[in-house]
């Protein structure tokens, strides 16, 4: 007579099976570690970022308090500095006034219209009074330049020309 075996039911896992879940685990860490390892690393780029802004507008704000005493005679077409402060040692700045080419905005005036006075006033008002006021400030990241630049025009009102 053949006596049946009766199989017990299994209550645990097998060594693949845990070896399975193991690997996925891993895998899924190890994704979650580097995602936020480069949140990280966007976080801190975005702050050095953020600090050369506001850098470069404490350099523009310092320029516009000079101009107010002094004309754009006064200053150098550029000039290049460091900042005072440990923190941003690692900052350089750059400023520069350019003037503003405004020639094709204003047209050849005939010469029997009487527009002559006005274009050369116009054309005076436009060299003389008004400055593209650029500064650049620049550090050092991996190895590569980075540079955050804030660019403004000025007026001068108080060389304005005098109309003849």
């Amino acid at each position: 007579m053949v006596i049946p075996i009766q199989l017990k039911s299994r209550r645990g896992f097998t060594l693949i099976e845990v070896l399975v879940c193991l690997a996925i685990l891993a895998i899924a860490l190890l994704g979650f570690h580097q995602g936020q390892a480069g949140s990280i690393k966007i976080a801190s780029r975005a702050e050095v970022r953020a600090q050369a802004y506001a850098l470069a507008q404490r350099q523009m704000t310092e320029v516009e308090l000079q101009l107010k005493h002094k004309n754009f005679a006064g200053f150098s077409d550029e000039e290049k500095g460091e900042f005072k402060e440990d923190e941003f040692k690692k900052f350089r700045w750059v400023r520069k006034f350019e003037k503003v080419d405004v020639g094709c905005f204003l047209p050849e005036p005939s010469a029997d219209s009487g527009e002559a006075g006005f274009y050369q006033l116009a054309e005076k008002f436009f060299t003389e009074s008004i400055r593209k006021i650029k500064v650049t400030v620049a550090w050092e990241e991996n190895k590569k330049i980075q540079k955050a630049t804030l660019t403004q025009l000025y007026v001068d009102w108080k060389s304005l020309p005098s109309i003849p």
